[in-house]
């Protein structure tokens, strides 16, 4: 299809909710009537209406993203069944269909929904920070894909489809939004001519606000936004047969947006007694595992801090003698306590060129290529909470403990924190316990894709295609590129041990004195400090895949599909060690690569390889009680390889896995797309099933996110319609009903790990602050030597160590071998539960009413849209901690429109019922304290847009 020639659409139909505008009359309909006219998709790599493709698909073109309120990814899952989004604790989102997202954490794994743009994959991109502009369309396709798509997906695909320029034309566009929150959004575009074989397009926006929480510490407004766009794109067409464009695009954030929410927590308690027997101040420490399961609509308390790794080790320093959080927690979930405001910035540049030949009338060879560099980096504060107790202005029981003397404890606290202030050239001087977090990432990715298409005028047809992907993220000496934790009472404890001659730590742990405490942390870093806890893990990745589909006509309405895909991903990944607190004698060089057993040099390098497809039937039957039909069936083997997961945490090498096997989904999927009543009404329907083997899941152990595999069943209904009730009045609704469980699959719950026995008490690893389980007997037989005098106070933290090992029947003749052993916990049943992020139900109703000439030329449309999604759980043990509530979220708008003039002006609500929305939660893991981050939807907004395209 030409640059000259390409199809303009002036409203969409995604099957799932609609724009609407006046069109030409059909043999159907007067030349005075409304129809809705269905957009053009390429979705097969060929222009077709989106009834006629035999795929679950949602499209929505720019004017539809702006009747819809539709500002970003996010903002997606309003319109389509069955897809749900929330963010991610990190610096990621998760973006679900059907079920299927992405709830892995680590750098070599890929994502269950490919995210495309101009059918470039984008391992790395902004759908969740940007917003949408100047594009023609964005495609959402439900379902495994790997026989279209150059990157293969289990979940689906969401393609953003940029405007592309027009030849011999001069065209542009300029619309303002303001709201709000001090709202001000801006964004324009200009196609200029050149010649009359070649033109330039240019479009930019621009988005500014007030934030939508407060830090009540700084008093100021934070999660705001401060985001720039461009892009240029020059498109040549010198010959009928040759066309092709290249594109330029930037995307700049700096503000103050929030990576993860307010802090939540059910206070685990210390444990005074224990079996009638008393438990002292340096036993009692280690009775708390910081935060305990319990729905979140009850956890509004903070923090356990002496649970917590850096609250733990301000005991072990003795700036604390137990919990520094003993205030109630504010419960307003948009008010947080920080010391400081958030740090946001993100950077892409993408680079996309691509060029169409038509060998002959019949036949198509493209090639597309793309560079991507992406960048990103969030700073916040950690704990998100303002020490009810600072520390102690004379030494604590922890270090006069751990010296042996008060006066030498005395004198070396006042020698190294005089008055109970620490000096730390990350974080400044302060007397109470501070902790931030960092996470970034830093990103660049080459394609190459070749596609050959025919347009045969016989029975057969096919689409070919190879692809080369090139991915390289966080090199060891990228400073931001990494996730790290500080604190204050890290750094005093690095202090103390280099002190005492590195007797803590079996060495000394050099700090990192690069900075001087003031300004970003960021700015006072050069990753190479033992004083705090950094994770990174440089990768790359090697992709090639060919990939194809065969379209052979049966019938004239009966067409046969086969698809199949060879994948290779060859994923590399070094092993740099966690340093954290490690003497330089055990690690000299922080950047180099960790030798282990499996691999010497400390690079692991593993390849996946499979081959996959689809194959299925698309019929067109001419019934007489509706104007056209389609009923499709197919089944699709989906693919998504493994990975390498992060090295293991210090002190126990075989923690977990280190590799992380692929996911695999069997899909059984029959639908039909229906139009009727003169193409009043449209009626599709889509059931699926899927056989899900190695679901990727994350679970935190010992500070590092391991991911494991789980199998599920998978299935679901979609109903999708729109109806011109009148010529002014159009309805549309989309449902989406589904149904996951996981099956035969344990794991261990954190919350839970004795599983309910109460022969077994959980307690805590003074050295890693991990938590373990041992017996009741035992910890009790324990407890008892400390009151009898046997042992010195404390003991009981050698529990955990394995300090008492075989020693049963030196404490009691009557204890059962094994009572002193640690472990990990009772694995959980999980079969039966659903999958994380996966209500039963969504549902969006909308409703459009237009008024024609009410003014001098002006139409006026009232519109309104409605959106439920069912109850969901944020973990797979689906505990009642783990239940997210069911929410709705109602949007209105009137738009004023001009066609004569090119103008319209429209007065929009978003939420307007304010709802306050628990989108997805994070639990952190046992040296955090298991407290849980949440992620809101944003508040009600409204404004005014006004707009000119000529």
């Amino acid at each position: 299809m030409s640059l000259r020639s390409q199809v303009k659409c002036a409203l969409f139909l995604g099957a799932s909710v609609f724009a609407y505008t006046s069109v030409a009359g059909t043999a159907t309909a007067q030349e005075s009537e409304r129809r809705y006219q269905t957009i053009t998709v390429t979705t097969q790599k060929t222009a077709e209406s989106i009834q006629d493709v035999p795929i679950a698909v949602s499209a929505f073109n720019e004017e539809a993203l702006d009747r819809l309120q539709l500002a970003g990814g996010p903002d997606l899952v309003r319109t389509i069944p069955n897809v749900t989004f929330t963010k991610g604790n990190f610096t990621g989102a998760n973006f679900r269909i059907r079920g299927v997202g992405s709830d892995l954490v680590a750098t070599s794994g890929d994502s269950g929904v490919g995210v495309h743009q101009n059918d470039v994959p984008l391992t790395a991109n902004r759908l969740f920070e940007s917003e949408f502009y100047d594009v023609e369309r964005v495609e959402t396709l439900r379902g495994p894909q790997g026989t279209l798509y150059g990157r293969n997906a289990t979940g689906g695909v969401v393609n953003v489809i940029t405007a592309k320029p027009v030849l011999e034309e001069w065209q542009g566009h300029l619309q303002v939004t303001m709201g709000n929150y001090a709202t001000l959004r801006a964004e324009g575009m200009i196609n200029i001519p050149i010649g009359e074989t070649a033109a330039l397009r240019v479009a930019g926006a621009h988005l500014e606000r007030d934030g939508f929480a407060t830090n009540t510490v700084t008093g100021n407004d934070i999660d705001d936004r401060d985001i720039n766009s461009i892009r240029a794109t020059l498109a040549w067409e010198p010959t009928d047969s040759l066309r092709g464009y290249f594109m330029y695009e930037n995307f700049v954030e700096d503000d103050t947006r929030l990576r993860s929410g307010k802090q939540l927590c059910d206070q685990d308690p210390f444990m005074t007694s224990y079996a009638g027997i008393p438990i002292g101040q340096a036993d009692q420490i280690y009775t708390s595992i910081g935060c305990q399961e319990a729905p979140l609509s009850e956890s509004y308390d903070r923090l356990n801090t002496a649970a917590s790794l850096g609250g733990g080790l301000a005991i072990l320093a003795g700036l604390l003698d137990g919990n520094a959080a003993t205030d109630p927690l504010n419960p307003n979930l948009r008010e947080i306590e920080s010391f400081i405001d958030p740090d946001y910035r993100a950077d892409q540049t993408l680079y996309t060129w691509q060029a169409e030949y038509d060998l002959t009338d019949s036949l198509t060879l493209t090639y597309l290529g793309s560079h991507n560099e992406s960048n990103i980096v969030s700073e916040e504060d950690y704990n998100k909470l303002i020490p009810s107790i600072d520390y102690n202005t004379n030494a604590g029981f922890g270090l006069v403990n751990l010296v042996g003397d008060p006066l030498t404890a005395e004198f070396l606290y006042q020698t190294l924190f005089p008055g109970g202030t620490v000096t730390d050239p990350q974080l400044g001087t302060a007397n109470s316990l501070r902790s931030y977090d960092l996470s970034g990432s830093e990103t660049s990715q080459t394609t190459h894709e070749l596609r050959l298409q025919s347009d045969f005028d016989g029975r057969f047809n096919f689409n070919l295609g190879a692809i080369m992907v090139d991915f390289e993220a966080n090199e060891a000496e990228t400073i931001p590129a990494s996730y790290y934790v500080f604190s204050n009472s890290l750094t005093a404890v690095a202090q103390l041990n280099n002190a005492l001659g590195g007797a803590i730590f079996g060495g000394p742990t050099p700090l990192d004195t690069s900075g001087n405490g003031q300004g970003s942390v960021l700015s006072n870093l050069d990753a190479t400090g033992r004083n705090y806890y950094r994770s990174i893990s440089p990768y790359d990745l090697s992709s090639f895949a060919v990939f194809g589909e065969s379209y052979i006509d049966l019938m004239d309405n009966l067409q046969l599909t086969v698809g199949l895909r060879y994948t290779s991903d060859e994923k590399t990944q070094e092993n740099i060690a966690q340093y954290f607190f490690t003497p330089t004698n055990v690690i000299s060089d922080p950047f180099e690569p960790t030798p282990t057993a499996e691999e010497p040099d400390g690079i692991y390098v593993r390849e996946f390889e499979e081959v996959t497809g689809r194959i299925g039937l698309d019929w067109s039957p001419d019934f007489d009680f509706t104007d056209d039909t389609l009923i499709y069936a197919f089944y699709s083997r989906g693919y998504k390889g493994g990975g390498i997961n992060p090295p293991q945490p210090s002190g126990n090498q075989s923690a977990f896995p280190q590799v992380f096997d692929p996911e695999f989904v069997n899909s059984y999927e029959i639908g039909t797309k229906n139009t009727l009543m003169d193409g009043a009404l449209q009626l599709n329907a889509t059931a699926f099933y899927y056989d899900y083997e190695g679901y990727q899941m994350t679970q935190i152990v010992n500070r590092t996110s391991a991911n494991f595999n789980i199998d599920a069943e998978i299935q679901g209904l979609e109903l999708e319609t729109m109806w011109n009730v009148t010529d002014n009045f159009v309805l549309a609704a989309n449902l989406g009903l589904l149904d996951t469980e996981i099956q035969n699959s344990s794991a261990i719950d954190v919350l839970n790990r004795t599983n309910g026995d109460q022969n077994f008490v959980v307690i805590k690893n003074p050295q890693t602050y991990s938590n373990c389980v041992v017996s009741a007997a035992g910890y009790a037989t324990i407890l008892g030597a400390i009151q009898a005098g046997a042992l010195a106070p404390g003991s009981t933290g050698g529990l955990c160590l394995g300090s008492f090992v075989g020693l049963e029947g030196v404490f009691n003749p009557l204890l059962p071998a094994g009572a002193f052993t640690p472990f990990e916990g009772f694995e959980a049943d999980l079969s039966g539960n659903e999958l994380p992020g996966t209500p039963d139900m969504t549902l969006n109703i909308s409703g459009e009413y237009i008024v024609d000439d009410i003014f001098q030329g002006w139409d006026a449309s009232f519109r309104g849209d409605y959106y439920y999604q069912g109850e969901t759980f944020s973990r797979v043990w689906n505990t009642g901690h783990d239940r997210l509530d069911s929410w709705d979220n109602v949007n209105l708008s009137v738009r004023f429109t001009n066609d004569e003039m090119g103008v319209y002006v429209e007065l929009f609500g978003k939420n307007v019922m304010d709802e306050e929305v628990i989108t997805g939660s994070y639990l952190t893991d046992d040296s955090s304290g298991l407290f849980t981050n949440v992620f809101l939807t944003e508040p009600r907004t409204y404004g005014i847009t006004v707009a000119r395209t000529w």
